[in-house]
């Protein structure tokens, strides 16, 4: 939720839309939701996601856009969970375990709580939706880059809960770590009766791959790191952070629902609220955005329900507008 505030908020997008109206952030979140050809399940960042992030303190104050974005939701009829902190690690849970097929956030990190399928699309100005899935990160890329290979990855050269990660090493060094390691050892370590001293373990063998390659797999030394590794590195905090995230157990997930329509009268009478508009904006609004909407919730509901497309959609009568 946090990444679509925050585009939602930008004013650039403010500036080239001039006429924009009463709460532009909602407007762009409704029109945002409408375009996209997907069964969409939205989750909100909870009250034990991390003190810090980037750099900076997280404010556990309820976020303004929270209650009225929710309202706009149930009256698309789009499905949204509160995570219990943060709402990347749960999608990347409900992802591996195939509850959802893909993730879509910009945040790199997803792939560090064990997301399989990402989709990226961080601006409102094109349709181009970028898919990333760790299949195709691995044929690409490298083998080695299983779930746990990114968390040896964050660690070493950043993610969201330490910037610096270890200093000097940038990605490149920190994926020919990951090749060279036994990155179960990191995960282990938190699970460890002897935690410091597996990460002392852990920390050794990292030292003695920079200090000389010796697999080739890095594809040269780097002395210079092993002499200014800091002595609190790796920090224990950090990576359980990443291993043992806040979330709330599947189990204990409220069953997702199959794709049903927007709720017309509920939609219209919101819009009016939230967003000031007259009969003649909001019916204008309706041809151009809702109706699709419609009739794409009507083909996901086929879909779903594994039937023969019917010839014709039949679109619900709103009486309020």
């Amino acid at each position: 939720s946090s990444g679509w505030f925050e585009q939602c908020q930008q004013g650039k997008w403010h500036r080239e839309h001039a006429q924009t109206g009463q709460n532009p952030a909602l407007q762009t979140f409704l029109f945002r939701l409408a375009r996209y050809p997907l069964q969409l399940v939205f989750c909100y960042d909870g009250n034990q996601q991390p003190g810090i992030k980037r750099g900076h303190k997280v404010s556990l104050k309820e976020h303004w856009m929270v209650k009225p974005t929710q309202h706009i939701l149930d009256a698309f009829n789009t499905e949204w969970i509160m995570a219990v902190g943060e709402a990347e690690a749960q999608l990347a849970l409900m992802n591996r375990a195939g509850v959802i097929d893909a993730v879509m956030t910009d945040n790199s990190d997803i792939f560090v709580f064990g997301a399989q399928t990402v989709l990226r699309n961080s601006t409102f100005l094109s349709d181009t939706i970028k898919i990333y899935t760790v299949n195709a990160i691995q044929e690409e890329v490298d083998r080695s880059l299983t779930g746990d290979a990114f968390i040896t990855i964050a660690i070493c050269c950043g993610g969201d809960y330490d910037k610096n990660g270890l200093p000097g090493c940038g990605c490149e060094t920190a994926l020919g770590l990951a090749r060279c390691l036994d990155n179960d050892m990191l995960c282990s370590a938190m699970h460890s009766g002897n935690q410091d001293q597996s990460l002392q373990q852990w920390r050794s063998t990292t030292e003695y791959h920079l200090a000389s390659d010796p697999t080739g797999k890095m594809g040269r030394s780097h002395p210079a790191l092993t002499h200014s590794l800091p002595d609190s590195f790796p920090n224990p905090g950090i990576i359980n952070l990443y291993v043992r995230p806040a979330v709330t157990l599947l189990a204990e997930l409220p069953k997702l629902q199959p794709p049903a329509p927007p709720n017309l009268a509920q939609l219209a009478a919101l819009i009016q609220q939230l967003l000031g508009w007259d009969s003649k904006k909001l019916l204008s609004t309706f041809h151009t955005t809702i109706w699709p909407v419609i009739i794409l919730h009507e083909l996901l509901e086929d879909l779903a329900n594994n039937s023969p497309m019917s010839n014709e959609v039949c679109v619900p009568c709103c009486y309020s507008i």
